[in-house]
């Protein structure tokens, strides 16, 4: 006959959770997210800021790219915007994941997602985008959204262009008729 065991109890103020959440996180969180190359400037105007997930590394998106999204890839979008009349800078960020997107973007872009609204004290409000249902707020920061096949390489995949064997084709015939020979 099987005896029971009492689960042994534990304290969590034991564990290494007992500061997760504190001041002493969150400040040690934002000077993390102080150190990454493309927050610089990150939300300190009005206006619209894109960047890419590429190799596990956020870029930064040219302007004239702006709406333009491979499905292959991930993405971290910042508005930052005032309300009439107010003094205080907003924000809504949103991570757009691409069809194709590999995990180690989407899951990049989802972390980078919040350290970006750590280093912005929590202000933002967070956004999850998926290709093809994109909500009307995002859709309204582009005159058009075009999305294309393909993607950057990833930790993960490695985009390379299709490869054709040469061949020579004779062809011959008539208009009814065509042969083609390899």
């Amino acid at each position: 006959m099987s005896r029971l065991v009492k689960a042994k109890k534990y304290d969590w103020k034991d564990s290494n959770m007992e500061k997760v959440g504190s001041a002493e996180d969150r400040h040690v969180k934002k000077e993390a997210a102080q150190t990454e190359p493309a927050w610089k400037g990150a939300g300190k105007e009005v206006g619209l800021q894109i960047w890419k997930i590429v190799n596990f590394k956020v870029t930064v998106l040219p302007k004239s790219e702006y709406g333009k999204f491979f499905e292959g890839d991930s993405y971290i979008i910042l508005n930052t915007y005032r309300e009439q009349g107010g003094d205080q800078l907003l924000y809504d960020i949103h991570f757009w994941i691409g069809k194709c997107s590999t995990q180690d973007e989407y899951c990049t872009a989802a972390y980078k997602t919040v350290e970006l609204d750590t280093l912005l004290d929590d202000v933002p409000i967070q956004h999850r985008e998926v290709q093809g249902h994109e909500s009307d707020l995002f859709k309204s920061y582009f005159k058009t959204m075009t999305i294309m096949k393909g993607g950057a390489d990833s930790g993960f995949r490695h985009v390379k262009p299709e490869e054709y064997k040469p061949r020579l084709l004779h062809v011959s015939g008539t208009k009814n008729c065509v042969t083609v020979t390899e």
